[in-house]
């Protein structure tokens, strides 16, 4: 050791660590306190100042969401209970038959909104439905109703239901009177009304947004109102106002207060004697001198922003923000007015507490410092010249002194060290390389053998399926003894010379001894394959049967170390595509394989700019009623993707890759939106306005928690109706969360969107769902088609599922339709809908004539080279 440490020559310091340290932090200190004093010397008030401002611009920001979020609630409140009512046939509607949709938003939905204090109703009859929280009992509601079984007056239930006991009955209520109903109803067009006070049982000042309702056929009904209590409006300005001595105002565009954190200018909002409106006082009319002057300094503001005022010799900081909806129907403004004083004292506390705490510290610390190294230099020093000891393990005690207890722990601990080293670096080295379970070698320990690069040819990647199911279900303990008996089972069928690695819990890595040859190959593979197989191997003695299922991935190549790594990467790509060809498959590596993988990653890299890039465009295939085939009021909207590097790229290809990557949740919403703005043109053009559009999702999407509104809130953009579509599911959809998506799929069809069970009979596990799913018609897997005319038992299972549709008493649609002589077998057995290249291939939305109400897809144009069937 001495020997080495002459070799090297390495400068040191002419201070000792001991003396180098202390001196170090006490030069830092007095740097330190000199630049702060010079800058606030010079700096100091515009500093404060800045910062001031800063605080102030901060807190702007987070008090403008605040408010936004708040005024947003009853908008969307609003747009689901119009969603409902959308749904009635009537000209009036039965008010008692919204109260669970409006109690349902009120509770659910928005049950964290507790600002949201009533959603009501009224029918252009006179009639009304309102439930409202409780303001005494926050966590009760209570129900109003006004109708025909009312004898016309407002009866109010202490409860959310009819039979709940009557609080109280009152007369004349005028509904179609009121703040909320008349001036929508007179314009049928939403908007928020001014504050008002209401006098039919709630003695309370609110502002609500209203909403005209129409009916499924477009006819006026009546309006929907959310509203808000200025009170609870009044409290909340007063939780988000920046600093305790600063004032929160809300105005409308005559300055006009509307709302403020100061509860006592509220108090002049309520109606007086004799007065028949609410009094909404200007800012500058009021008696507070600081918020008249605020109000003119916004006027005279050259740009917006924060401004500075000076009131009776005090200075103050006055901000101004806009406060609108989404619709841009609320020309609001919300005032910040914050004394300059407070903030400015503020800042300053609290750098002086920070600085002096600062420095105390530093002191403090340096104190400790030059007592602790006193005393720790030397033993340290003792250690640093007893270090050799410790590669030779003969590390010794320190002397009798005392020592600190971190002293004497780093003594012990390199005593003990010194003495463990060389067993510690073996247990590493073994934990690394072996494996505990099985006894193999691991991955890492495999790639350190001789004898993996002596004259090696063929490498395998096993998988075993269902080990992970294994050890979840029935512990790890039972997972050892599985995997073992696999292993055993392998170490019987194969060479002795045969190595074996375990690479992850469920992997095994094989290297097959010597150069094999294609017949090497073709006999290992039929080995490896018979071990997935489901039956009694009576040639394995073990107490138990166990059942393996999984893949191999199997590369030729001369196993080198500087190829091993590629190797194994080959193996693992050859594994993937056999486990998507079935159990037991053993698939041979081939360069089309990591192309492939490659074209995958570039298919990502382009998938995620596509919607950005425009790259996508939907086309759209009529589905024939077999009954009517002259007007045709239905059609599946499909997904086409032509990028400009990769060109023409088939669905089946980007939109698995997209549900692995997350990347449908932005497309599907894309498919949805643009789907109801192209039927809306083609409505518009001239098509019946119930054509229905079969829109296909995935599961990913329905599983979102804002699906259903962005699908209802597309629709309704549009101008559409629920009715005008469809979606389609699949069967691999079903198999996510069945219980969820029944739950989702049961909420669309109460709101009049139609539900499609898409390919059905790919796999009969689609049965087991049928009696708990919601849907409206079945498709057909094209797979039965193709083969309808030459094959018994796909003739047998379209028969068997024309009578299983028959019972379900929904409509059954066969896709793939190519010619005459299937589209007459199905039409004989009963088979209402079908589409396929026979009727129509795959067009653009405009490429179909619409007039005078009616679709025409019979003239259609050359047909391109799509392929039949491709997902959308």
């Amino acid at each position: 050791m001495q020997i080495l440490k002459k070799q090297f020559s390495i400068k040191s310091y002419p201070l000792s660590l001991a003396h180098m340290i202390p001196l170090t932090l006490l030069t830092t200190v007095i740097a330190v306190l000199l630049i702060v004093y010079t800058f606030l010397y010079f700096q100091g008030s515009a500093f404060i100042d800045e910062v001031s401002q800063s605080i102030l611009s901060a807190r702007r920001i987070a008090i403008e969401e605040a408010i936004h979020d708040y005024i947003d609630v009853p908008i969307q409140s609003n747009a689901i209970i119009v969603h409902a009512i959308g749904r009635e046939e009537g000209d009036t509607i039965e008010v008692r038959h919204l109260v669970s949709d409006i109690a349902n938003t009120l509770n659910n939905v928005f049950i964290n909104k507790q600002y949201l204090s009533t959603i009501e109703f009224g029918s252009v009859n006179g009639d009304l439905v309102q439930v409202a929280h409780d303001k005494a009992h926050s966590d009760n509601d209570y129900l109003s109703l006004k109708d025909a079984q009312t004898q016309h007056q407002l009866t109010v239930y202490n409860h959310l239901s009819v039979n709940a006991s009557v609080d109280k009955t009152i007369d004349n209520v005028d509904v179609l009177q009121s703040a909320w109903f008349k001036p929508v109803a007179h314009s049928q067009n939403a908007g928020w009304t001014t504050p008002f006070q209401n006098d039919e049982h709630r003695q309370e000042i609110a502002v609500a947004y209203s909403s005209p309702a129409f009916n499924r056929q477009g006819k006026f009904v009546g309006v929907v109102a959310s509203e808000m209590h200025l009170e609870e409006l009044n409290q909340q300005l007063e939780k988000l106002k920046p600093f305790p001595g600063s004032v929160l105002l809300i105005v409308n565009e005559q300055q006009q207060l509307i709302a403020s954190s100061l509860p006592t200018l509220a108090h002049g909002m309520l109606k007086k004697e004799g007065q028949s409106a609410l009094t909404l006082q200007k800012l500058d009319s009021l008696d507070n001198p600081v918020i008249v002057a605020a109000n003119e300094a916004i006027k005279q503001a050259q740009q917006p922003g924060l401004q500075a005022m000076t009131v009776q010799g005090k200075d103050y900081y006055v901000d101004a923000f806009p406060v609108r909806d989404r619709e841009s129907l609320l020309q609001w403004q919300g005032v910040i007015i914050s004394p300059a004083k407070t903030i400015t004292h503020t800042v300053v506390k609290y750098s002086m507490m920070t600085m002096a705490v600062q420095f105390l510290v530093l002191i403090t610390g340096l104190l400790v410092v030059f007592w602790v190294l006193k005393r720790v230099a030397k033993p340290l020093q003792d250690i640093v010249r007893k270090s050799d000891q410790l590669a030779t393990h003969r590390w010794t005690p320190p002397d009798n002194k005392r020592h600190f207890p971190e002293i004497v722990s780093l003594e012990t601990t390199f005593m003990a060290l010194s003495y463990k080293l060389a067993e510690s670096f073996e247990s590493q080295r073994r934990k690394i390389e072996e494996d505990e379970s099985t006894g193999l070698f691991t991955r890492a320990g495999l790639l350190q053998q001789d004898a993996l690069y002596s004259r090696r040819n063929l490498l395998g990647l096993v998988s075993i399926s269902n080990m992970n199911t294994i050890i979840n279900s029935l512990g790890a303990e039972y997972g050892n003894t599985f995997i073992n008996e696999f292993i055993r089972r392998l170490q019987t069928l194969l060479p002795t010379d045969t190595l074996l690695a375990r690479d992850k819990d469920d992997k095994i890595i094989i290297v097959f001894p010597g150069m094999n040859q294609q017949k090497d190959y073709q006999r290992y593979r039929d080995i490896l394959s018979s071990l997935f197989i489901s039956e009694e191997l009576e040639h394995y003695p073990s107490d138990k049967k166990y059942v393996y299922t999984g893949n191999v991935g199997m590369v030729f190549s001369e196993i080198t170390a500087q190829n091993v790594t590629q190797v194994l990467q080959e193996a693992w790509i050859t594994l993937k595509q056999a486990q998507k060809q079935g159990n037991g498959v053993v698939t041979l590596f081939s360069s089309e394989m990591r192309d492939h993988e490659l074209f995958n990653i570039r298919l990502h890299e382009h998938l995620s700019d596509a919607i950005h890039r425009q790259e996508f465009h939907l086309v759209l295939q009529p589905i024939i009623d077999q009954g009517d085939e002259e007007h045709c009021r239905e059609g599946e909207c499909l997904i086409r993707w032509h990028s400009e590097v990769l060109g023409d790229v088939p669905p089946d290809r980007f939109i698995p890759l997209a549900e692995e990557t997350g990347l449908i949740i932005p497309l599907g919403k894309w498919i949805i939106e643009e789907a109801c703005r192209e039927l809306a043109a083609m409505i518009a053009r001239g098509a019946p306005k119930d054509f229905v559009i079969y829109i296909n999702v995935s599961a990913i999407q329905i599983l979102q928690q804002d699906f259903a509104w962005h699908l209802m809130d597309s629709i309704r953009r549009n101008g559409l109706s629920n009715a005008n579509v469809c979606i389609e599911i699949t069967e691999r959809v079903l198999a996510n969360n069945v219980e969820r998506i029944g739950k989702m799929l049961s909420y669309l069809r109460r709101h009049g969107i139609s539900v499609s069970l898409d390919d059905f009979g790919a796999n009969f596990s689609s049965l087991s769902y049928l009696h708990t799913l919601p849907f409206d018609s079945i498709k057909i897997d094209q797979q039965f088609i193709s083969d309808y005319l030459d094959d018994e038992k796909a003739t047998s299972v379209i028969n068997s599922l024309i009578v299983l549709a028959r019972g379900f008493k929904v409509p059954l649609i066969a896709e793939g339709i190519e010619d005459e002589g299937v589209k007459q077998q199905l039409q004989k057995l009963g088979c209402q809908k079908a589409q396929g290249y026979y009727f129509h291939h795959p067009a653009a939305f405009s490429s179909f004539r619409c007039e005078t109400g009616a679709f025409y897809y019979q003239n259609e144009s050359p047909a391109d080279d799509e392929k039949e069937g491709e997902p959308a």
